[in-house]
């Protein structure tokens, strides 16, 4: 059923900071001790949002309710870029561009590709750890992810559509962006997104069955009016998840040795989501540039005073 509110139990364990709850235990045990089981299944659940997987009360309390206190926080930290992410990272690639870094596209990187780079000076690969793990053939990167059924759904506009809808009998997510953005999508129509984690072993279309009953609640005649739908599988490719017993700290070490750094959403960084890819990306850089024998101001004014000068002493 359809509720406007959410349990009042999910917004009490919202509120606890995450330092109250323990490393070492699920998420759900250590959560039904606070509120109940019902009210923590429900705040695991709604928490997925951040998480991408489908079982997320068996994930470390302390990973999941730092999660669900940021999610549940007023007002909320969620930004909305016009346009989405592409004119974000088009700005970011502007900017780099006028300090004189040098960017090329398609040209694929192989291991011989990696052994010339690292001889002129650090390296950092910004890549996924399955990526990460085939060029350094280090069997070692790796770390569990989410496995997610991905959802984008174009419909006719409708007066009272909702704006989120978020499943709390198990993991699922569906947002109205052009609620933020209406020029995501062309006049009339709106922008539907959303994501359903499901098991290793389940199929796409359990995930797609789960859409479905929370679009028949949140958007009434959504079949009738869609214009454009396509669906996708997400498999690792969401973000690290911790299980109990372990923190970002454990995970694959942003140093790699002879001079190459990795930065990425599953390496050992803080952060929410896209966080841990900016706070390994900063730590990689600076880290590299250390290495190169620059201190990080005069590599900073070297940017700026030689613009069309290259990339420095770091590739990425």
């Amino acid at each position: 059923a359809a509720r406007r509110t959410p349990p009042v139990a999910l917004l009490r364990l919202a509120r606890k900071a995450p330092c109250t709850a323990p490393v070492d235990r699920a998420f759900l045990e250590w959560a039904a001790g606070q509120v109940g089981e019902e009210g923590a299944r429900a705040a695991a659940n709604f928490a997925a949002t951040a998480l991408f997987h489908h079982d997320p009360g068996a994930l470390s309390a302390r990973f999941v309710q730092e999660r669900l206190h940021r999610l549940a926080a007023f007002p909320p930290e969620a930004r909305y870029p016009v346009g989405g992410w592409a004119p974000l990272v088009e700005r970011m690639a502007g900017h780099a561009r006028g300090l004189g870094v040098g960017i090329e596209t398609a040209a694929r990187v192989d291991t011989r590709t990696l052994g010339e780079l690292t001889r002129t000076g650090p390296v950092v690969l910004a890549t996924s750890l399955a990526s990460a793990r085939a060029l350094l053939d280090d069997a070692s990167l790796t770390w569990e992810s989410g496995r997610t059924v991905l959802l984008d759904l174009a419909v006719r506009t409708r007066r009272g559509d909702a704006f989120v809808v978020s499943d709390l009998d198990a993991p699922g997510w569906l947002e109205r962006f052009t609620a933020q953005d209406p020029g995501l999508a062309p006049a009339g129509e709106q922008l539907l997104q959303g994501q359903f984690p499901i098991g290793p072993d389940a199929r796409r279309a359990e995930g797609t069955a789960r859409a479905e009953e929370l679009l028949d609640l949140g958007f009434p005649g959504w079949r009738e009016r869609t214009t454009w739908r396509v669906e996708a599988l997400a498999d690792g490719r969401t973000g690290a998840v911790d299980r109990p017993g372990t923190t970002w700290r454990d995970r694959p070490s942003v140093v790699r040795g002879d001079g190459i750094f990795l930065a990425g959403d599953q390496v050992a960084a803080p952060g929410l989501l896209s966080e841990v890819s900016f706070t390994s990306g900063l730590e990689a850089a600076v880290l590299a540039v250390k290495a190169a024998g620059l201190s990080v101001k005069a590599a900073g004014q070297r940017s700026r005073t030689a613009p069309g000068a290259g990339a420095g002493p770091t590739r990425t």
